[in-house]
């Protein structure tokens, strides 16, 4: 019995130091392609490298990362044809959604949608992009959730994460970001609510394919960042140690 305790802490510690990992990914914390050390990452964590190589192999499942044998693990790149072939499908999936929740709960949706667009009002205002992001994300998991449809859900579960790092790495440095979505989010709320069923297919449509537009451009125009990776990791994982 206790070996089985042991292993379930093992693997509950890899899930731990994996969620703390993916958030720094979609917080834009990393670059791009950045290499990921085990030795500096269980460092940071103050643990060993088993539940660190356990956690990246977690986040490789997701598409997070890519573990190169004998090269290392390094923060997944998406190219231009990637970028577009993900905002393609994430359009799909939200507007198959959109679909059966304005059929099976769109008093329910609008509500929500309402509620969270409300919420986006502070980091808009405080220019908290990755605040606006968390939200952000919120938002269109709304309609997915709402839709009532597992097999949507778990199709939208497969690429979240990516879409989510792409929109704080990407969606901040676009003209007119946050204030054009965040006036999208307000307008869709209203529309479901008057039941103007075709407006907001429309509206979300035009919203998703700026948003790949957004990336597209942005992604074009990115920098790297100067700061080393064992510097980054010790300011953002040292304080989670137990």
């Amino acid at each position: 019995m206790a070996s089985i305790h042991k292993a379930n802490g093992k693997t509950s510690l890899a899930r731990t130091i994996a969620a703390d990992i993916r958030e720094a990914i979609i917080d834009a914390r990393f670059e791009f392609g950045e290499a990921l050390s085990e030795e500096n990452l269980a460092a940071a964590f103050g643990v060993s490298r088993t539940p660190v190589r356990e956690a990246l192999n977690l986040l490789q499942l997701e598409d997070l990362v890519s573990i190169v044998p004998k090269s290392g693990t390094y923060i997944f790149t998406p190219g231009l044809e990637d970028i577009e072939m993900l905002c393609d499908y994430r359009a799909g999936l939200e507007m198959q959604a959109l679909d059966l929740a304005l059929v099976n709960a769109p008093d329910a949706l609008a509500a929500r949608l309402a509620e969270i667009a409300g919420e986006m009002e502070t980091p808009v205002a405080e220019d908290d992009m990755r605040a606006y992001g968390r939200l952000d994300a919120v938002y269109h998991q709304e309609i997915i959730g709402h839709a009532g449809n597992c097999y949507l859900e778990r199709g939208y579960a497969m690429v979240v994460g990516r879409v989510s790092a792409l929109r704080t790495q990407l969606a901040a440095r676009a003209t007119g970001e946050p204030h054009r979505s965040m006036a999208d989010h307000r307008a869709m709320a209203r529309l479901i609510a008057e039941g103007r069923t075709a407006e907001v297919r429309e509206m979300l449509a035009r919203h998703v394919g700026q948003t790949k537009v957004n990336y597209t451009n942005a992604f074009l125009a990115q920098k790297p960042r100067a700061e080393s990776e064992r510097q980054r990791l010790k300011a953002l994982f040292s304080q989670r140690r137990d």
